[in-house]
């Protein structure tokens, strides 16, 4: 009994110095504060794009790669996904190219579906999907979303869009792969999530025909680990061994 006191007071001494979450913002709309891909291989920026300084991806299957503050992270865009609303099961299509959108600041990540240049402001239309798949289990805050047309979500009843920024289905996904949740997001008149949620793969499917979205911006932040962890785990470790010492005396 005295250990299992011992134990008690040890967890509840790691949780008071559990390291607090450093958070960053990717942001990938705009000029001038927005993150670039990695590496040139897989990123053009002229020849493949309608804009001079946005950025697409060569190889779609790898999408386009970003580094920032520590934190690792690959995008990608997938055309011709199945979806079902009732059930929330999605069969993911295949990769296309993916869009980072640089001007003007209602822009952000897109799905290239249109083949004119004049399109080049392409969002996530109903049937394509947006992978974010981090290195490292994160939580993911302040998700802004933009409507086509560089319009916010809010603001496309003036035509000027390709319609409300609608509903998607949401799969998130832990550090081994393993499925965690899904569930289905309304954002026709919402320019930023709070929460999108806490994992290593983020699955978004646009589901709404005639509208869609481009990911602006979103902040992430690491999954606070107690501090005293390992010196915990090896002091309970040595109290179990001296319990058992203690028993077989």
């Amino acid at each position: 009994m005295k250990t299992l006191r011992y134990m008690a007071a040890a967890l509840a001494a790691a949780g008071l110095m559990a390291v607090p979450a450093n958070a960053t913002t990717f942001v990938f709309k705009g000029a001038g504060n927005n993150v670039t891909p990695l590496g040139t291989a897989g990123v053009d920026f002229q020849e493949d794009c309608a804009t001079t300084g946005d950025f697409c991806s060569i190889d779609h299957d790898a999408g386009l790669s970003y580094t920032l503050d520590g934190y690792g992270l690959q995008v990608k865009a997938y055309e011709d996904t199945v979806s079902d609303t009732d059930t929330l099961e999605v069969t993911l299509g295949t990769a296309t190219r993916l869009i980072q959108d640089i001007a003007p600041s209602d822009s952000g990540l897109g799905a290239w579906s249109e083949d004119s240049g004049s399109d080049d402001q392409t969002q996530f239309d109903s049937g394509e999907s947006i992978e974010f798949i981090f290195d490292n289990l994160v939580k993911v805050t302040d998700v802004e979303f933009n409507a086509g047309g560089d319009t916010n979500c809010t603001n496309t009843s003036d035509g000027s869009g390709e319609g409300s920024c609608g509903e998607f289905i949401l799969e998130i996904f832990d550090d081994a792969d393993a499925f965690l949740s899904a569930s289905l997001i309304d954002i026709t008149n919402t320019d930023v999530l709070g929460v999108l949620g806490t994992g290593a793969r983020f699955v978004l499917t646009a589901v709404t025909p005639g509208s869609g979205f481009t990911v602006a911006k979103l902040t992430v932040s690491e999954v606070p680990v107690p501090a005293a962890l390992p010196l915990l785990l090896s002091g309970l470790a040595g109290l179990g061994f001296a319990s058992r010492r203690r028993k077989t005396a």
